[in-house]
């Protein structure tokens, strides 16, 4: 998979609470201007990851989705091949959780 090679540094600060989870979305030199962030639940099996929410975001922008308590996978892609997928757990206790979306 040529695409994920190369250097690439987005970062996402997400704060996860029983009201939801929100980032803001950076990139590296080398990486689209715009980005598509989803929520899914947390399976490994695709077949069993339901899509909850997604929405397209400009680098440097801003998301929110509200969610339950519960266990989700946030992904990220953008048309060049830069993408991320981080795996969130979401409960009362949870407030604050940065993650960094990396070009692997």
């Amino acid at each position: 998979m040529k695409f994920l090679v190369g250097l690439l540094f987005l970062s996402i600060q997400v704060n996860a609470s029983s009201l939801g989870i929100e980032g803001r979305v950076t990139s590296a030199a080398g990486c689209g201007k715009k980005v598509m962030v989803w929520l899914s639940l947390d399976k490994d099996n695709f077949q069993e990851r339901k899509l909850l929410i997604h929405t397209e975001v400009p680098a440097g922008g801003t998301f929110k989705f509200y969610t339950k308590p519960g266990a989700y996978q946030l992904r990220a892609s953008d048309e060049v091949g830069c993408e991320f997928m981080q795996r969130l757990t979401v409960n009362s206790k949870s407030l604050n959780q940065a993650v960094k979306l990396v070009k692997k």
